[in-house]
């Protein structure tokens, strides 16, 4: 089981938390891309954005049972287990309730306001890259992961 920070909104910040509840709240997490990026289990890292490549990383390295710290402007938000390989959708269907087309079934999603319910306690995390793999447990993500699920007090 692996650890991942990630960021579930459209680039425009005015509406993330907006975006991030209704995605968590449909039961996925996702992304997309600058330009149109088919499914990525059908091309190679190379085809990818320069700018987008760490990407690659939600279909090929993420697995089931991962658990992925769900952020919104630099505050933790939730954190939800992964429970579903990876899917890929031609257009995106907002019926649904998500913006993205490259996406995940998640579960146990819980929320950081109600795992620190005072505000003035919450943790400030800056997250700017949309996905990151968590292989250091010295930082500070990692941390507030193994805490919340009661690994370490």
């Amino acid at each position: 089981m692996s650890y991942w920070r990630m960021q579930v909104h459209p680039g425009d910040p005015t509406d993330a938390v907006k975006h991030t509840v209704s995605s968590l709240s449909a039961g996925y997490i996702g992304l997309d891309f600058v330009r149109d990026v088919p499914d990525l289990l059908t091309i190679t890292q190379d085809d990818l954005p320069s700018d987008q490549k760490n990407y690659w990383a939600f279909a090929h390295e993420m697995k089931v049972g991962d658990h992925v710290l769900v952020f919104a402007h630099h505050f933790p938000l939730a954190l939800v287990r992964v429970a579903g390989e990876y899917n890929y959708i031609r257009s995106i269907a907002p019926e649904v309730g998500v913006w993205f087309r490259h996406f995940r079934r998640i579960s146990d999603v819980s929320y950081y306001a109600d795992f620190v319910t005072n505000p003035q306690e919450w943790e400030r995390l800056v997250m700017t890259a949309t996905i990151t793999p968590l292989r250091k447990d010295s930082t500070g993500s990692y941390q507030l992961i193994q805490r919340w699920l009661g690994i370490q007090r």
